[in-house]
């Protein structure tokens, strides 16, 4: 297909089972910097929804060897392809989020990187014959065949922020698993997703076998379909981050740093954002200091603007609830270093001291803003930010202790722990995107009356 322009009026179409087609209704895609429109995207009626499930359902369904491989090969080309494109794809995730273009370009980066890993990935997934089990009950000459299958077809629910890579990965599993998927942007950001769905489009024309059913549905509510037991929902990686400073730490700039960053990446909307630290007592008021440097050294502004890090919210109202937890924890005592205002859409990098991680915002409307709370001791520092608590998934702990940071990891329940960084998205996400689509199923040839 003739590549989408990132700035157009045109209508851009849903895909039906690999095929583009008008739907009944148009929406206009808003750009949340200036309010300008900067597309316009059809909307799926219920019948071509059903006709999108029924597909992919369908061919789901359907018996055939696994093709690892071929699968590899698809992914590999849809790689090259979107790095080819790569410029337009920023673009297009500038157009439809507002997010600034360093970081749309890194996005792009991270799809990429997606897709060559899923297809390196894609050659673990064949089927593997095993000699004699090792069992009380097994027999000799007993094999063991293992073959893995798709749960169903794959339902790809596509975020609004970080649209792209979340695409990228139900795709990707979608290929390595070997069956159909769909997906369901919000039509305020589907442009990178319908862009990816032409990618697919031309890469799968060209390739060896039967057409491979996919299908793009902007919806205004993307999960809809989650219920539908004829789809295996895909999700994008939840949960925010908490951060240790401890004082045997040589570099606090450096950890201020990487911890701003994380607080700015996508206006702090993206998975996983550091959104608390604890700070060890000995080293609190410096990395306070740094951290705040830090975050006033993110430039907010227009999005194009190659040196601005930390682009618009939705709209202002968004901006003054992503706020509202800032306002409440001063009224409780806490303090703000730095930001806690918004102009319009835009929330300056925000550090609120004072805070414990049970009071620190992480759920409803989010932005750029990171609370920080002391621990007398290095054993409170690590039970507190290693502690349990809905939506911390990932810790970073700065410290050159070795035996330090094996103990905590120990005895975290995070599902990541990283030392002497903050977590990120990985190119290797994608694995537990695959495991939740896929299954495996075991074949035992007991030998018995085998020749």
């Amino acid at each position: 297909m003739e590549p989408m322009e990132a700035v157009t009026p045109r209508p851009r179409p849903v895909w039906i089972d690999g095929v583009p087609e008008d739907g009944s209704e148009k929406r206009p895609v808003i750009h949340p910097y200036d309010g300008t429109e900067v597309a316009t995207v059809s909307l799926p009626d219920a019948a071509q929804v059903e006709r999108a499930v029924a597909g992919a359902a369908h061919f789901a369904g359907e018996k055939r060897s696994a093709g690892a491989p071929t699968a590899g090969h698809t992914l590999d080309r849809m790689a090259t392809e979107v790095e080819k494109r790569g410029e337009e794809f920023a673009e297009l995730l500038t157009a439809e989020s507002a997010a600034p273009l360093t970081q749309t370009a890194a996005e792009v980066r991270l799809a990429v990187a997606t897709l060559r890993h899923a297809a390196r990935f894609a050659g673990q997934m064949r089927s593997t014959a095993a000699g004699p089990g090792l069992s009380a009950g097994s027999s000799a000459g007993e094999i063991v065949l293992t073959r893995r299958a798709p749960r169903g077809a794959a339902l790809g629910i596509v975020t609004p922020h970080r649209p792209l890579v979340s695409a990228a990965g139900a795709v990707a599993a979608a290929l390595v698993v070997d069956t159909s998927v769909v997906l369901t942007p919000t039509p305020r950001a589907p442009l990178s997703t319908l862009a990816l769905a032409e990618v697919l489009a031309d890469t799968l024309a060209s390739e060896p076998g039967p057409p491979r059913p996919f299908s793009v549905l902007p919806l205004e509510t993307p999960d809809l379909l989650a219920d539908d037991p004829r789809l295996c929902p895909l999700t994008s990686p939840t949960g925010h981050s908490r951060a240790v400073v401890l004082p045997d730490w040589p570099d606090l700039d450096a950890a201020a740093a990487a911890v701003a960053a994380s607080v700015a990446d996508w206006a702090g909307r993206c998975h996983p954002p550091v959104r608390h630290v604890v700070a060890h007592a000995e080293c609190a008021e410096p990395f306070v200091t740094a951290l705040a440097a830090a975050l006033r050294a993110q430039p907010t502004g227009e999005p194009y603007d190659t040196a601005v890090t930390v682009g618009p919210l939705a709209d202002a109202d968004t901006a003054r609830r992503a706020l509202a937890p800032v306002t409440e924890a001063v009224s409780r005592g806490a303090t703000v270093v730095t930001g806690g205002e918004h102009s319009g859409p835009f929330v300056l990098p925000t550090l609120v001291t004072g805070v414990s991680p049970e009071e620190s915002p992480h759920r409803g409307v989010l932005g750029p803003v990171v609370t920080l709370s002391v621990a007398s001791t290095v054993e409170e520092a690590l039970s507190t930010g290693l502690s349990p608590e809905p939506g911390a998934r990932h810790v970073a702990v700065f410290t050159r202790d070795l035996d330090l940071a094996l103990r905590a990891a120990e005895s975290t329940v995070a599902d990541r722990l990283v030392i002497g960084d903050v977590p990120r998205h990985r190119p290797d996400d994608v694995h537990a995107v695959v495991r939740a689509l896929g299954r495996e199923v075991v074949t035992v040839l007991a030998g018995r009356g085998a020749h």
